[in-house]
């Protein structure tokens, strides 16, 4: 049952309990062998509008980013070929969101310019937390698989040693599906058919 699922996580990054079996990836080697073919990419490279502002769902429709405590949460702030929070109205940076159109099970993204580990929240499409996770690299890969369709996710800044949140910069934000992991039931019928098919063999 989904309720009792347990949580598995990548061996440098903490988690938060929730009700989907997660895989963190710290690399996209391990992040590519384990998925399939890709839903869409999104390179932000090149201001998008002519300006540094600009609405989230502006660079696809497949997912809208968004602020949730900047002033106006439908905002992203684009820079240095990338896009990070517009803002908080408690502080100068904030989480940053995205709404997938349609739920996804397999998302990657690079962080750049982090200087401290931020955490990825991931929700289905009732809003419920299926899983928490530290990011295993504060300025590099993360990627993710669910085995729960993932409809919305929120990156929580980092805190530096002093105090202050950290502001991150996310870019190469892409989607894949999630190749079929055989069920054991599934493998326990192929293993007795193999068993048996080799029994008949060594009979003749």
């Amino acid at each position: 049952m989904k309720w009792a699922t347990a949580l598995v996580c990548g061996l440098t990054a903490l988690c938060v309990p929730g009700y989907a079996n997660v895989t963190v990836f710290s690399t996209p080697t391990a992040y590519d062998t384990a998925t399939g073919p890709e839903i869409f990419f999104l390179d932000f490279d090149g201001n998008p509008v002519g300006g540094a502002l600009v609405a989230g769902n502006i660079f696809s429709p497949a997912v809208t980013f968004g602020s949730p405590e900047a002033a106006d949460p439908t905002q992203v702030l684009w820079n240095s070929d990338a896009i990070t929070d517009a803002g908080s109205t408690s502080a100068n940076v904030g989480p940053m969101s995205g709404l997938f159109t349609d739920p996804v099970r397999a998302f990657a993204f690079e962080f750049s310019s982090a200087s401290s580990a931020e955490t990825v929240s991931l929700y289905d499409g009732g809003d419920n937390l299926l899983a928490a996770v530290v990011a295993p690299n504060p300025s590099g890969f993360f990627g993710v698989t669910s085995d729960a369709a993932v409809q919305r996710f929120v990156i929580t800044n980092g805190l530096f040693p002093t105090g202050g949140r950290d502001r991150f910069f996310v870019d190469s934000f892409r989607a894949n599906e999630v190749v079929p992991v055989p069920s054991a039931a599934l493998l326990g019928t192929l293993g007795a058919g193999l068993v048996g098919w080799l029994r008949r063999r060594s009979a003749l």
